[in-house]
C-alpha cells in the first residue's frame, strides 16, 4: 500500500467518524431522504444557498428547492450539452466552471480578486453523479456525501459508467465541445462584467481579455490534438471531496486527467482534499 493510499483511508474513516458522530444527523439525513424543504438543515453542507431557493438560475429548469443540491435533477436544470452520458444509476457531467485558471485570475476575473481556485482541476475535468432513483442505500437513506452508509456498488458503477463512456463512439468530441462551451462561457460572463461594473475600464479591460482568451483558445486546440493522440493511454484519476470539505452535497465522483501536462493551467487548490477512489471503496466496503 502507498503512504498516499493509507493517509486517505486514514482521513476518509476519520471523516466518517466525525460525521456518524455528529448529535441529529440521522434526522437530517431522513428529511433529505424524503425532500423535505420545511427542515432546517445545520448538519448537511452544499445545499443550494438559501437565496436561490424558489429561483430559477441560467433560465432553464424548475425552481431550486431549499432540500436541493446544483447536482439534484441535474439534467433537469441543466441544458442537454451538459450531461455526456446516463445510465439508470449515474449521470457524466462536464464541469460547468472553465479549466483555465488563466481567466480567473486577479487581473482578468471582474472582481480585481484571484478566483483562480473557481477553475476546473484539469482540462478534463468532469464529475458521475448519482441520479435520484439511484441514491439509495441498503438501509434507505439518500447518499448525500461518500461520508453516508453507502453501497460500494454504486461508487463502482460510476467508475464503469466512465470507462464505457470513455471509449464509446463521440465521446472525446462531446469532451472537447464541452471544455470550447465552459470557456466561451466564462469570456461572456467576464466581457459582460465589465460593461455592467465601470463603462469607463471596460475598453482596457476587454483589449486584456481578449489577449488572453486568445493564448487559452491556442492551448485548447493543442490539448484536443493531445487528447485525441493519447485517448487510449492516458492516466484517468478518481476522487471525492469528503464532508465537511466538498461544495457540492450530492454524492458525486471528479474524473480528472492527471498527467501534468493536462493540468498545465488548471487549479491544484482542491488536490488536499481529494480523496483516492480507491481509499473511499476500501473503506466502505470493510465496513
Amino acid at each position: 500500500m502507498s503512504m498516499q493510499f493509507t493517509d486517505h483511508v486514514r482521513k476518509f474513516r476519520r471523516f466518517r467518524a466525525e460525521f456518524w458522530n455528529t448529535p441529529g444527523v440521522q434526522e437530517e439525513l431522513k428529511a433529505y431522504e424524503a425532500c423535505d424543504n420545511d427542515y432546517e438543515y445545520k448538519i448537511l453542507k452544499g445545499l443550494v444557498p438559501k437565496s436561490l431557493v424558489g429561483r430559477v438560475t441560467n433560465d432553464f429548469g424548475p425552481a431550486w428547492q431549499k432540500s436541493d443540491t446544483f447536482f439534484t435533477d441535474f439534467p433537469e436544470h441543466n441544458v442537454p450539452e451538459r450531461v455526456l452520458s446516463s445510465t439508470e444509476d449515474s449521470h457524466i457531467i462536464c464541469n460547468v466552471a472553465c479549466h483555465d485558471t488563466r481567466l480567473y485570475s486577479s487581473d482578468i476575473d471582474p472582481s480585481s480578486s484571484d478566483k483562480t481556485a473557481a477553475a476546473g482541476m484539469s482540462q478534463v475535468d468532469i464529475a458521475n453523479v448519482l441520479t435520484r432513483s439511484g441514491i439509495l442505500t441498503a438501509i434507505g437513506h439518500t447518499v448525500y456525501n461518500a461520508v453516508s452508509h453507502l453501497n460500494p456498488d454504486l461508487i463502482t458503477e460510476m467508475k464503469i459508467h466512465f470507462w464505457d463512456f470513455w471509449f464509446s463512439d463521440g465521446s472525446i468530441n462531446k469532451i472537447i465541445h464541452a471544455i470550447h462551451d465552459a470557456m466561451e462561457r466564462r469570456y461572456t460572463e467576464v466581457a459582460d462584467a465589465y460593461q455592467r461594473n465601470d463603462n469607463s475600464t471596460a475598453p482596457q479591460r476587454l483589449a486584456l481579455l481578449d489577449a488572453v482568451m486568445e493564448e487559452c483558445r491556442i492551448s485548447a486546440v493543442d490539448f484536443a490534438k493531445t487528447l485525441r493522440a493519447t485517448k487510449n493511454r492516458v492516466d484517468v484519476a478518481y476522487g471525492f471531496h469528503s464532508h465537511p470539505h466538498h461544495s457540492v452535497g450530492h454524492l458525486h465522483m471528479h474524473v480528472l486527467l492527471a498527467d501534468p501536462q493536462f493540468r498545465t493551467y488548471s487549479t491544484l487548490a482542491h488536490d488536499w482534499k481529494t480523496l483516492s477512489f480507491e481509499a473511499v471503496e476500501y473503506v466502505l466496503g470493510a465496513e
